[in-house]
C-alpha cells in the first residue's frame, strides 16, 4: 500500500505541469494538503543541492574582496587627511590670532611714533 503524500509526489513527478487541483483529484486528497507535500519537496530539494561556485562566481567575490579591502584603505586615509586638516585649520587660528596680535601692536607703536601719513597708511 502506497501512502498518500508519495502518490501525490509520483502524480507531480509524472505530471510536472499538472495543476494542484487535478493532482487532488487524482489521488483523492485535499488541494491543500496537496501544496503541503509539494511544498516540503521543494524544501528538501533546496537543501540537497549545495553546489560547487563556478569561476565566475569565484572571479566575482575575489573583484568584491579586493574591492572592500581598497575601500577601507581609502577610508582609512580620508579620516587620516580629515585629521591633518583639523591641525591645519587650528594652526591657521592661532596664526591669525597671532597676526591680528602683531598688526595691533605695530598700529599702536606706529601712532605712539607718529610714523601714519595722512591717509592712514604706514610709511
Amino acid at each position: 500500500m502506497i501512502n498518500k503524500a508519495k502518490q501525490i509526489r509520483e502524480f507531480k513527478q509524472a505530471n510536472p505541469s499538472a495543476p494542484i487541483n487535478k493532482i487532488a483529484d487524482a489521488c483523492n486528497a485535499t488541494v491543500s494538503y496537496v501544496y503541503q507535500v509539494l511544498h516540503k519537496v521543494k524544501i528538501k530539494k533546496a537543501k540537497a543541492t549545495p553546489q560547487a561556485p563556478t569561476q565566475g562566481q569565484e572571479t566575482l567575490r575575489a573583484e568584491i574582496l579586493r574591492l572592500n579591502t581598497k575601500v577601507s584603505e581609502l577610508n582609512y586615509e580620508m579620516q587620516q587627511m580629515g585629521n591633518l586638516l583639523d591641525e591645519y585649520r587650528d594652526e591657521c587660528r592661532k596664526l591669525k590670532l597671532h597676526h591680528g596680535g602683531l598688526e595691533y601692536i605695530i598700529s599702536y607703536l606706529e601712532s605712539r611714533l607718529g610714523i601714519k601719513e595722512q591717509d592712514g597708511t604706514t610709511v
